[in-house]
């Protein structure tokens, strides 16, 4: 299900030059920005979690007339950027500014104290929820019109056409595992826990938010998961180290199948919604 971006430009305007922070920004920065302005990311090859950008990433950023980025939760990095970017003419966009993130499964009633960095207690995983990433579109729509808007038009029904596509494909696949007989699956990281609310699902990670890796204890906690829902299929992802997936499916009888939590960019040629599409129906497959 692809999102053909509207690139018509009105003459005599100048192409921005923006930088966002890891794919699933780039891929909808770039949906509603058609061609337009020129849009670029500073990592693409790995995780964001504990990213830290290089020297010759805030340099891009400095250069640039806009810089966007998820969200303090994700990268607390381009929280403390922000305050110096303010005083120059880098425009900084929050995409998931306004959304209500949910707090990590788990740590839903930890006090914020002095010693807690705040932005550990959330998921920042949004962008697996295709209404939700639909939201961050129109977040970046509103501010491209307000610094181009000579191409407002254009920014807004890019914006709009994502979001119908977005809607649609959630209502398809909301039929399709309305029907599934069982809920649960297991991930390599939990990064699927707003999918899952979106269709009805119920996700435990192996490891953490930010892949951290599970003690013997929560093994065996995940293994007896296993076995008490029956689950299929242990969910692992190409980039990361799929031992303890392999563990539990050994002892479990599980099958292990890729699911992309789309923190990289797939270099698949596939857009950002057929990138989630595809992991949608892998899910549904082998539920």
């Amino acid at each position: 299900m692809g999102c053909h971006a509207n690139t018509s430009a009105t003459k005599g305007t100048r192409q921005l030059k923006i930088v966002t922070s890891f794919y699933p920004i780039y891929a909808l920065t770039k949906t509603v920005s058609g061609d337009l302005n020129d849009v670029k990311m500073i990592q693409s090859s790995q995780g964001i979690h504990d990213f830290e950008p290089s020297t010759a990433d805030v340099e891009a950023i400095y250069r640039a007339d806009v810089f966007i980025y998820h969200s303090h939760t994700l990268e607390s990095w381009a929280g403390s950027l922000d305050p110096s970017l303010q005083g120059s003419k880098v425009k900084v966009i929050e995409a998931a500014k306004g959304l209500k993130l949910s707090r990590v499964e788990g740590l839903e009633d930890v006090p914020v104290t002095d010693n807690i960095d705040p932005t550990r207690l959330y998921d920042p995983h949004s962008w697996n929820d295709p209404i939700l990433l639909a939201d961050e579109a129109q977040n970046i729509a509103k501010q491209l019109k307000k610094l181009d808007p000579k191409n407002a038009k254009t920014y807004q029904k890019n914006a709009d056409d994502f979001s119908k596509s977005a809607k649609d494909l959630t209502a398809k696949y909301q039929k399709i595992f309305a029907k599934a007989k069982s809920k649960y699956f297991v991930t390599q990281h939990t990064a699927f826990y707003y999918l899952a609310k979106r269709f009805g699902l119920k996700q435990l990670g192996i490891s953490s938010v930010t892949n951290q890796e599970p003690s013997a204890r929560q093994l065996a906690e995940i293994e007896e998961f296993v076995k008490t829902y029956k689950v299929k299929t242990i969910f692992v992802e190409n980039a990361i180290s799929t031992k303890a997936a392999k563990t539990i499916a050994h002892s479990t009888g599980a099958s292990i199948q890729v699911l992309s939590p789309l923190e990289a960019d797939p270099q698949n040629n596939l857009s950002l919604l057929e990138n989630i599409e595809q992991n949608l129906k892998v899910l549904s497959q082998h539920l």
